[in-house]
């Protein structure tokens, strides 16, 4: 079974499935999660002077991930999984998912999905599609309360 279970979240209804699975994956198999908040970099030209309206949207962000991580871990608690959390600064979600998997020694992604496809998924991406495309650990895609069933003809 899984060890080291990874668990993205951005602090929205979507992880909420997410996490589900991955805390039963690590109860059935005596493994533990990692949740990580990828937020925006810390700044964006570490030479220019920072816009204060900009530093304020950093202020918010960094306190809605430390919020998103503090659910992941008291979820954990609730269902007896042991659990790390960590926040990381990165201009790519997805570069930073992959990149803590990797060197997290992490066995196993569980990231949630809208259920987006076609033209829409093409066009706009998702960063769980940017992680299945570049990932080489297994991903686990658990579909979110709100997604659509897929609409093949």
């Amino acid at each position: 079974m899984y060890k080291r279970i990874l668990v993205p979240t951005d602090g929205t209804e979507l992880c909420t499935a997410a996490l589900g699975a991955a805390l039963e994956l690590a109860q059935a198999g005596g493994g533990a999660i990692l949740g990580l908040h990828a937020g925006p970099p810390e700044r964006l030209n570490p030479l220019a002077e920072e816009d204060p309206v900009r530093a304020a949207w950093l202020i918010e962000r960094e306190q809605a991930g430390d919020d998103a991580l503090a659910w992941v871990a008291r979820r954990a608690v609730e269902a007896g999984v042991p659990c790390e959390t960590l926040l990381v600064h990165s201009e790519s979600p997805a570069a930073a998912i992959v990149e803590t998997a990797r060197d997290r020694l992490c066995d196993l992604i569980v990231m949630g999905s809208h259920g987006h496809g076609g033209l829409r998924a093409r066009l706009l991406g998702t960063e769980t599609t940017r992680v299945l495309e570049t990932c080489a650990i297994p991903v686990l895609v658990v579909r979110g309360p709100y997604s659509r069933p897929s609409q093949r003809r």
